[in-house]
């Protein structure tokens, strides 16, 4: 049984009140559309993403040293996500078009920017173009094959699928590049937690980005000291 007070008019100084079906159904309109254009932009830069993808795995592993197998396997795990250093490209390009009927295209900038929501569609068009294909990239970077003979294999049927129409519908977004300062220091931290176990979170960001290499190196060696006589002291206690 449907309630009249869906269908009554407002009283004087009173809001309409809408239906909970109303606002689900308008969210998950919304929702399905955003997708469907995100998938339409996705399939324009798929191609150009994985050739580039497999550029990128290449030359990390050869400026890193990663030759054997659990590292490469490593690599390609992380090679879409911009939170992994080897996926940081993905932060490095913006999607450009020339005109309302051209195809979308990557452009690459000279510093990471912000990931919204152009970084994402690449991410996504990223990882559609290796999904089932990690082991096969893998075994070639492994081998030593050639980029070119890589990308001939891994992105060929991805490079021939027809682009669908996005007509007016995209919108550009402006590419915002981040302070490296902030992204070295983000480096540091990572490196500091990593060869200590701690974590810098009680410190401010401004005190952070003023901080040098040396100062950062000092500040972790005293927090790993004041960790490891906290622990001697549980240690005396207990005994």
């Amino acid at each position: 049984r449907i309630s009249r007070d869906l269908f009554q008019l407002p009283q004087p100084g009173m809001q309409r009140a809408r239906p909970w079906w109303l606002c689900s159904a308008l969210c998950a309109w919304y929702a399905t559309v955003a997708d469907a254009l995100l998938k339409e932009a996705v399939a324009h830069v798929q191609c150009e993403t994985c050739e580039i993808a497999i550029e990128e795995a290449a030359a990390y592993s050869q400026e890193n040293g990663i030759t054997d197998e659990d590292g490469l396997s490593d690599l390609i795990e992380g090679l879409c996500s911009v939170k992994k250093k080897e996926g940081r490209w993905v932060a490095k390009l913006d999607i450009v078009r020339d005109g309302k009927n051209a195809q979308l295209q990557l452009e690459r900038q000279a510093d990471m920017g912000f990931c919204k929501n152009e970084c994402l569609t690449i991410q996504r068009a990223c990882q559609a173009s290796i999904d089932g294909k990690e082991e096969q990239l893998v075994s070639m970077l492994l081998a030593g094959k050639k980029v070119k003979d890589i990308k001939k294999k891994v992105c060929k049927q991805v490079c021939k699928k027809q682009v669908p129409k996005l007509g007016d519908k995209w919108k550009d977004e402006a590419f915002e590049p981040r302070d490296q300062k902030e992204v070295e220091t983000e480096d540091l931290m990572e490196k500091m937690k990593a060869e200590t176990g701690m974590g810098m979170k009680m410190y401010k960001r401004e005190d952070l980005l003023s901080m040098s290499e040396g100062d950062m190196e000092v500040m972790a060696a005293r927090e790993a000291y004041s960790s490891e006589r906290a622990a001697a002291k549980m240690a005396d206690k207990e005994l």
